[in-house]
């Protein structure tokens, strides 16, 4: 497998996830925000339930790793294995509305088995739940350049559960890379990572993210 970007222990590879997994190493942590299966209009891919519980069988076989958190999706998270423990994060104002309502969390999937510790991990306390302050970075209220990408995470979010689940220098993972905010976040954190991406277009974008520092948002 040649390597779309290698630098700084960061690796994006470029390519259907489930040719790529096969050849890659146990890593500590998966961090994904997989599609939803709800008909999102990705470039590369399309957003079906049949097309997702595909690759949920497909994918999810073929992680090997300490620790994974998955972001499913409410509509989305009783396609996928049982897991260890059911997580979340929130925001206290939105402008994303869902069947019942205006839409003020979202479910995360955790698997494998847990940091060490009590009371407090790297600085922040040990918990399943993660707020967001104001929403303005998520729905429609996204910034023009998260708009690159279908449905980008906060990157603020993003490095907060990532910082929750590793501790620096363990190997991070995101099969669904997207347009790479778990790479910079791992970046920014002392993590190497390997983000594998089907669209290329979003892998450039990630590259330049990682090359510039450049970061979506204003919680970046």
């Amino acid at each position: 497998m040649v390597p779309y970007y290698e630098k700084d222990g960061i690796t994006i590879y470029h390519g259907d996830c489930r040719e790529i997994l096969p050849g890659l190493p146990k890593v500590d942590l998966v961090l994904t925000d997989p599609p939803y299966g709800i008909g999102f209009d990705y470039l590369s891919y399309s957003d079906t339930e049949e097309n997702l519980v595909a690759l949920i069988r497909d994918v999810f076989g073929a992680l090997s790793f300490v620790r994974c958190v998955v972001s499913p999706g409410i509509t989305s998270l009783q396609l996928w294995p049982r897991p260890v423990w059911i997580g979340c994060f929130t925001w206290n104002t939105t402008a994303t509305f869902g069947k019942l309502g205006y839409n003020q969390w979202q479910p995360l999937l955790f698997y494998g088995q847990d940091l060490d510790g009590f009371g407090n991990v790297n600085g922040q306390m040990k918990s399943d739940t993660f707020a967001i302050s104001g929403g303005a970075d998520v729905g429609f209220r996204r910034s023009t350049d998260e708009k690159a990408h279908t449905c980008p995470k906060p990157f603020g979010l993003w490095k907060r559960i990532l910082n929750r689940f590793s501790l620096r220098g363990e190997m991070v993972l995101d099969p669904f890379m997207g347009s790479g905010t778990t790479l910079v976040a791992a970046k920014n954190l002392g993590r190497s990572a390997i983000g594998i991406e089907i669209e290329e277009k979003y892998c450039e974008i990630a590259a330049k993210r990682l090359a510039q520092g450049v970061l979506f948002g204003a919680g970046a």
